[in-house]
Order: C-alpha cells, then sequence, then structure tokens
C-alpha cells in the first residue's frame, strides 16, 4: 500500500497518518505497546500525558513553539527547502488517473465540482510513485488561482488502513467538526506555503497554498478566512468513485 510523505512535525505530532495491516479495527500509537490505542479509520485526539515518551516530547516542543508564535505576531514555521513538497509548475503532472504511471487507484476521492477550485485551473495530477499493481489510497491534485498562485490539495484514505492521530492541547482551528492544524511555513529561500491539515473519519487532508493568506500577495479575497472556507466546502463535497477524474 502506497502513502504519501508527509511533513515531519504534522505527520508525528499534530495530524499522525499511521498505517495499519490487517483488518484490525484498534492498535497502539507509534512507539508504544499498550494503552492508549487509536481506532482504525477515525480521528483519534489524545492529551499530551497520554502518549507514549517520544510523542509526548514532539508535542511539547510544538507547544512551545506556539506559544512564541503567539507573542511574535506573523510567526513562521521554518523548514528545510526540501521538506516534504513544493508544488513545482516543472514537475510532471498528469491530467487524468489513467495516464498516470502508477498502482491501482482505489482512493474515493472528493469531487470537486461544486467546490471553489472547480473555478481554477486544473494543473495535474502528483506522481506518487506507486509500484505497478500497488493499491494506491493518496492522491495530490494542483490547480492555479488567476493571479498565479498554486494549491495542492492531498487527501489520504484512511477506511480501514490508518488513523488520524491529534494532540488535544494542540487544536486551535476546525473545519467544519473537524479539528485542524493552520501554519504558514517558509523555507531558506523565503518562499512561503499556507498548509491547513484536517481530518475526518475517513480521509486526511493536506490544503496547500503557496502564499501567506494571512498577508497574501495579490487580492486581499484569498484570505485565510478564503482558505478555511474553501476546506469546509472541501470537507462537504461527495466523494467520487474509485480513480474518478472528477476536479
Amino acid at each position: 500500500m502506497h502513502d504519501a510523505a508527509r511533513s515531519g512535525t504534522l505527520a508525528i505530532v499534530l495530524l499522525a497518518l499511521c498505517a495499519f495491516a490487517g483488518a484490525a479495527e484498534r492498535a497502539p500509537l507509534p512507539g508504544a505497546s499498550g494503552p492508549p490505542q487509536v481506532e482504525i479509520g477515525k480521528v483519534n485526539v489524545f492529551g499530551i500525558d497520554e502518549l507514549p515518551p517520544a510523542m509526548r516530547e514532539e508535542a511539547r516542543q510544538a507547544m512551545r513553539l506556539a506559544a512564541q508564535r503567539d507573542l511574535g505576531g506573523f510567526h513562521f514555521d521554518e523548514v528545510a527547502e526540501d521538506d516534504w513538497q513544493w508544488p513545482e509548475p516543472a514537475e510532471a503532472l498528469y491530467p487524468t488517473f489513467s495516464s498516470m504511471n502508477q498502482g491501482r487507484v482505489l482512493i474515493h476521492p472528493r469531487d470537486l465540482t461544486e467546490t471553489g477550485l472547480s473555478a481554477f485551473r486544473f494543473l495535474g495530477l502528483r506522481d506518487n510513485t506507486a509500484r505497478p499493481g500497488e493499491p494506491v489510497l493518496t492522491i495530490g491534485r494542483d490547480f492555479e488561482r488567476p493571479d498565479g498562485v498554486v494549491i495542492e490539495l492531498g487527501e489520504n484514505e484512511l477506511d480501514g488502513r490508518g488513523a488520524a492521530v491529534m494532540v488535544r492541547e494542540l487544536i486551535h482551528d476546525w473545519v467544519g467538526p473537524w479539528p485542524a492544524v493552520f501554519s504558514v511555513q517558509r523555507a531558506p529561500s523565503g518562499r512561503v506555503r499556507s498548509v491547513l491539515d484536517w481530518a475526518d473519519d475517513g480521509t486526511d487532508f493536506t490544503l496547500m497554498v503557496l502564499d501567506d493568506v494571512r498577508r497574501p500577495r495579490a487580492s486581499t479575497v484569498y484570505d485565510k478566512a478564503w482558505m478555511f472556507d474553501l476546506a469546509r466546502q472541501i470537507e462537504a463535497a461527495p466523494r467520487a468513485g474509485p480513480g474518478e477524474d472528477r476536479h
């Protein structure tokens, strides 16, 4: 089974995607052998003191960084230039699921027809490097706004295969009823991206905008409120069939 790579801080501390084999309904947290256990296919929220030692320390470090952000106004999370993925215009993108050089697409992605993304230019699907015949439960779709800013929507299907794990003390935002994590990240080159992670009982989402939505460089229409509204539209959208080209 193929899952996309995730940002270390977001994946381990704030929104952890845990892959599990078999048909188990519950499994221990990474680094633990006993309670608490996560419910597969669901959003699981734990307090810091409930976490295994390694995850607990990372969560506390994230809390210290969050406290610094609260004091510093427009704070950036500093990330490496090659940390996770930055949508790049020069990268190979695929126009349809059937044209991708990958395995079997099993994910049921959101049908974006009735969302704000449908008004933007569809750039293509990202190659997820799956081997031939390998089940694919992750997709990334890139779009371009009229002002040239690139947006990427990543989806990871959890149903029966993974679990979203969030830390109660680090939850400050919501997409509808679902807990979310918002950050603005900056690489050494100075480029920035706004990232919104959330999950429901079934899918883990990452919405990425290559701009600081707190201070959009083009139209003020594309601010943080716009990004959260777009996320709510995506959350409310119906699922398409496996591999359907609904963008």
